[in-house]
């Protein structure tokens, strides 16, 4: 049963046992303090008694409202008479005129009467106060369901809210991936257009020569020099277009794909085709070329970025030799097969903080760690960090050697040497 306010009772019970004092005093039954004190107390239990039945009637009886007020008034009726006739041996509630001295239905009629008169003081108050105290528990669960339902639509919120920042997240590192992606392509291709207008420098160079030379001897009607002049432009020209070709097909690849094609590349077939493109300026500048690679070799990388570090290394090494010698050679170190592009020294060309009389002993630099300012070193520098290949430099007094270290690679083991002639590439290095 619910708590039913004891002390509440308790003070109703007292105030109505005081109430009908002054009333039995003036009747004169102050003469007998036993019996009026002791009737009190009895007043006051059955008052109680009542405070607590009606709590009982109104908690466990499972009917309308108006029918437990109805039984809490028989009941106070019924105590009424229960609590005289079981006090009256002993005290006397009404002792100028006794209740034994009516008959018995009159004197139940009376004290049916008094309890009812009880019951409309305490029935009402309890029925108020339970109600007001349903009422606050139903507003109190309604509130509790409301903080629930609160608790509920802010869980789903933080799912929602999580669900769509991991969406975003998982939406944001696509778009990174993406943007990613297309720097890497911007940085490719404007490593591409700086290589067009880098390499074709040197052979653009010849070329200008080259038709100067032809327009003196058309000049002089020495035809048959034009036309070796002529021919060996036309060479030239053939070779330029081809590289710049390769450049814009790379170009086009990674517009489309976005990311490198790595193969296993023909490593002495490229670098014949990039030695021809310098055939007629080592010509000119009374330079040999000499090719020492294994037979069959093969290296896993990307073919025209490949070929564009080997044009740039062959550019710098061709523009800064004069009657000398350009050697192209592999070797195997471990497990590791290096690359080494070397050249004898006519003038200073250092651009990675050397001095300018040249070093006195063989010094060597790590590309990917040196700010070069030269453009082509730039470019190398740059690509070899996306072939995920090491690139070094090395130089004496005499001579610079470019060296590349590939950690994939397959050959037969035989190594086949091809010379330039009359400071000429032959037949088969070019092809």
């Amino acid at each position: 049963m619910k708590k039913y306010n004891p002390l509440l009772g308790a003070l109703i019970a007292t105030l109505l046992a005081l109430s009908v004092l002054p009333v039995r005093l003036s009747e004169g039954q102050g003469n007998n303090p036993f019996n009026l004190i002791g009737s009190e107390i009895v007043i006051w239990v059955m008052c109680m008694s009542i405070w607590m039945a009606t709590y009982q009637v109104y908690y466990r009886f499972q009917m309308a409202r108006w029918q437990k007020m109805v039984i809490s008034f028989l009941i106070c009726a019924a105590l009424s008479n229960l609590f005289y006739w079981g006090s009256n041996p002993f005290f006397e509630d009404y002792p100028l005129r006794p209740m034994r001295e009516l008959p018995f239905w009159i004197a139940a009629l009376r004290l049916s009467i008094r309890g009812l008169l009880v019951g409309l003081m305490m029935v009402p108050i309890i029925f108020l106060i339970e109600n007001e105290r349903q009422r606050q528990r139903e507003e109190l669960a309604r509130e509790k369901e409301r903080v629930k339902d609160a608790e509920r639509q802010k869980q789903l919120l933080e799912k929602l809210v999580s669900e769509r920042t991991q969406e975003l997240e998982r939406t944001l590192t696509v778009l990174g991936k993406s943007q990613d992606e297309l720097d890497h392509q911007v940085y490719l291709l404007s490593r591409v257009v700086a290589s067009i207008a880098h390499d074709v420098n040197a052979p653009l160079r010849y070329i200008i020569s080259g038709a100067e030379q032809v327009g003196k001897h058309i000049t002089n009607r020495q035809f048959e020099e034009a036309a070796d002049y002529n021919e060996q432009m036309k060479k030239s020209l053939s070779s330029m277009a081809a590289f710049m070709q390769n450049l814009l097909e790379f170009a086009k690849e990674q517009i489309h794909s976005g990311s490198l094609h790595m193969e296993n590349v023909d490593l002495a077939a490229l670098i014949s085709e990039k030695a021809g493109l310098f055939e007629q300026i080592l010509y000119s500048g009374g330079n040999a070329l000499e090719i020492s690679l294994y037979d069959d070799l093969n290296v896993f990388s990307n073919t025209n970025l490949l070929g564009v570090m080997l044009h740039n290394l062959l550019d710098n090494a061709t523009k800064n030799t004069e009657s000398g010698k350009i050697e192209v050679l592999t070797k195997v170190v471990g497990d590791q097969l290096h690359l080494i592009i070397q050249n004898t020294v006519s003038k200073p060309h250092w651009d990675l903080g050397m001095p300018q009389e040249g070093p006195q002993s063989a010094q060597q630099w790590d590309i990917s760690k040196t700010d070069g300012t030269g453009l082509g070193l730039l470019l190398v520098r740059d690509i070899s960090s996306l072939l995920n290949v090491r690139f070094l430099i090395e130089a004496t007094a005499d001579m610079v050697a470019a060296r590349i270290i590939f950690n994939e690679f397959s050959s037969s083991g035989n190594i086949t040497k091809r010379t330039t002639a009359d400071a000429s590439i032959t037949e088969d290095a070019s092809n």
